[in-house]
């Protein structure tokens, strides 16, 4: 029977009980009208995974006794699933023999460094392959505050545009140091450096545009005495570089995030 039926012939019914249901929305807020406390997160296994079938090959790592607050196991656990889910998907179709055929997914969770400042920093990398000349980076980070209970992401980083330039500004200067030195490392002419600076320029420039959506995968950099004193901004391939030049990193001092930084943050640099 449709929705549209049991809504015409028990209309009266529905009333009531939408009425009850929100008598108990009331009836369940805390007397001084606090908003109650978000329900506990359930606990979710980090459990290796491998399979092989005709069709596709996969296998998943986990980092290896960490004690993973609940809610950032969930993120790692639904990130490793969804990109499953791409590799079984694409696979579907095809049978042992098809061309290009089996697919294959390896994916690595591993921890960054030891907590420190109230941060869990969790690395996800791997490829996915499903035809083609070169399989997709699977790139991730997980920086999670512990104090709050939720992950720190690139939107929330910074009070407002301005903090972007300064970040954009500073990323474009690291990469483009880094892309001169490996030409002068190989003994290039300072005219093919030149030439080779001006092609790279733009492609740099495309991938670091001062908003949060370029800059969504970072790592806490953190001192011999466990201070945070900046943020390593990661790129995969393609984004800043091309794609054997594999992924690319560029940290950026406190110094030049302080001024930008969501109030929430800046005692975490401090």
């Amino acid at each position: 029977m449709s929705a549209g039926h049991t809504r015409a012939k028990h209309g009266i019914a529905l009333l009531v009980v939408v009425a009850l249901a929100g008598c108990g929305k009331h009836d369940a807020q805390p007397a001084n009208g606090t908003t109650p406390p978000p329900a506990a997160v359930a606990p979710v296994t980090l459990q290796d995974q491998v399979e092989h079938t005709p069709v596709y090959l996969l296998g998943i790592t986990y980092p290896k006794g960490a004690s993973l607050p609940a809610g950032l196991a969930q993120e790692i656990k639904a990130y490793a699933d969804a990109s499953r889910k791409r590799l079984v998907d694409a696979a579907k179709p095809h049978k042992a023999g098809d061309a290009g055929v089996p697919y294959d997914m390896s994916l690595e969770f591993r921890q960054i460094a030891p907590p420190a400042r109230g941060l869990i920093a969790i690395a996800a990398d791997g490829s996915l392959y499903t035809g083609g000349a070169q399989g997709d980076p699977l790139i991730r980070r997980f920086v999670w505050d512990t104090q709050a209970g939720n992950l720190i992401r690139s939107q929330d980083l910074l009070a407002g545009p301005a903090g972007w330039a300064a970040v954009s500004a500073s990323v474009r200067e690291t990469l483009m140091g880094q892309i001169r030195a490996r030409l002068e490392d190989d003994k290039q002419t300072p005219e093919e450096v030149d030439k080779a600076l001006k092609l790279m320029g733009p492609i740099v420039e495309s991938g670091t545009e001062p908003a949060a959506s370029e800059f969504s995968e970072f790592e806490p950099m953190i001192d011999a005495q466990g201070k945070l004193i900046g943020l390593t901004f990661v790129f995969p391939p393609y984004q800043v570089a091309g794609y054997s030049d594999g992924i690319q990193r560029a940290d950026v001092p406190a110094s030049v995030l302080l001024p930008y930084l969501a109030p929430r943050y800046r005692t975490l640099f401090q």
